[in-house]
């Protein structure tokens, strides 16, 4: 039997490389040629789908033997995240002034939050517990959220009428 951190690490290994396929032959040139702010909305609806973490919050979604600081640490992350994303992308479409630091906000408490997540998984051992559906989500939710926050990262350092990567 495989142990869970080895099978994690390569699942997790293997989206993140698709991805990063994905995003550099189909997305980046079709995000290339489009203006800075139009640009980074197909990046941000990625993460404003990140809700989805709030279900390790959810009775029974995992073992009890997950450490309830480090589920509701992971499940509000993940919420805060996704609401910074939505309202990115509200003021991106009303082309309000302040809309790309917003973007940067959203980036910025996205990667800290993912960091931590990852960081904290390892000192509680949360991949020797029955995580249910969760593991799916970190296994194949969490590359598509860090190639997605390097392409936004990417589109952000560009001048605003210069997309190109």
């Amino acid at each position: 039997m495989m142990a869970p951190i080895v099978l994690f690490g390569i699942q997790f290994t293997f989206c993140l490389v698709v991805y990063s396929l994905v995003a550099l032959w189909y997305a980046a040139p079709r995000l290339a040629g489009l203006p800075r702010e139009v640009a980074l909305v197909p990046l941000l609806w990625v993460h404003a789908f990140r809700i989805v973490g709030g279900t390790i919050l959810a009775p029974g979604a995992v073992d009890s033997a997950v450490p309830m600081d480090f589920r509701t640490m992971i499940g509000y992350g993940d919420m805060t995240t996704a609401l910074l994303a939505l309202l990115a992308l509200i003021a991106l479409r009303r082309r309000l002034s302040g809309a790309i630091g917003l973007v940067w906000l959203c980036l910025a408490i996205g990667l800290l939050d993912t960091v931590n997540a990852i960081i904290q998984s390892m000192r509680y051992s949360v991949f020797t517990h029955g995580l249910g559906v969760n593991w799916v989500i970190v296994t194949m939710y969490v590359p598509a959220l860090l190639v997605s926050s390097a392409l936004i990262f990417i589109w952000l350092r560009k001048p605003a009428d210069r997309a190109k990567i």
